[in-house]
């Protein structure tokens, strides 16, 4: 491990915090059948956070969650672009700006990888 854990355990409370509201916006505010791909968006989420906090494979799951975090910001982009139903309420631009910091965060542990930063305090 090449970058601050404080960062990885930032990452993994952002993670979770944009799980509960995904699971919050599907289940109370859509309801079922059309909160499932929120729901599911939230399970996903989940599963990053139980294979990272196991160390299995972290650094594969962290670069793939980059990418996740970003397909899910540009699929509320395009819902929103087409006025779907509730993607311009508050809990849709909380959890967005979560995700936002969340991939930050995420960016900042692959360049202090990449460069080699020592973890510890002070990083």
């Amino acid at each position: 491990m090449r970058y601050p854990k404080i960062l990885l355990n930032i990452a993994l409370v952002l993670a979770a915090v944009t799980a509960i509201l995904h699971l919050y916006i599907g289940i109370w505010v859509y309801g079922i059948p059309l909160g499932v791909p929120l729901i599911l968006i939230a399970l996903v989420y989940l599963g990053g956070i139980g294979l990272i906090a196991a160390n299995n494979r972290r650094d594969l799951w962290l670069k793939i969650g980059i990418y996740w975090v970003i397909i899910v910001i540009v699929l509320w982009a395009a819902s929103a672009a087409v006025n779907a139903p509730n993607t311009n309420i508050a809990l849709a631009y909380g959890a967005k700006a979560v995700e936002f910091v969340l991939l930050g965060v995420l960016l900042r542990i692959r360049t202090a990888r990449s460069y080699g930063i020592k973890s510890g305090i002070g990083n």
